[in-house]
């Protein structure tokens, strides 16, 4: 196991109507992809359309840190993300609730 990176690297490129932002964090010799985040962006609302860490590093924090990065990057806007039952406590540790829709959480937006 290796320590928890410290760079979670960011790409965005315009897609359409949508701004796409890819978040890498890349292994202790900077060429294995360990960490991939996507998160689509259009006006005021983001959607995390994945978070996933590479089996063999999950538990040493990379998509906890992946998600603080993610909402610090969005966090004046609304964040949705879909995803499983399993995952909703980790999610809400960061601010998300549950909306009405099922599986749908929301952070909203720290412009108040």
């Amino acid at each position: 196991m290796t320590a928890v990176p410290l760079e979670i690297l960011c790409e965005i490129e315009q897609t359409g109507e949508y701004r796409k932002y890819e978040y890498l964090v890349y292994d202790i010799y900077g060429i294995g992809v360990i960490g991939y985040g996507v998160v689509y962006q259009k006006d005021n609302s983001a959607e995390i359309k994945v978070i996933n860490v590479d089996r063999y590093h999950r538990g040493e924090g990379i998509g906890s840190s992946m998600l603080q990065r993610i909402v610090e990057d969005h966090s004046k806007r609304n964040i949705r993300v879909r995803t499983f039952d399993s995952l909703i406590p980790w999610y809400e540790k960061y601010g998300f609730k549950v909306d009405s829709e099922p599986l749908l959480l929301v952070r909203p937006s720290s412009v108040i």
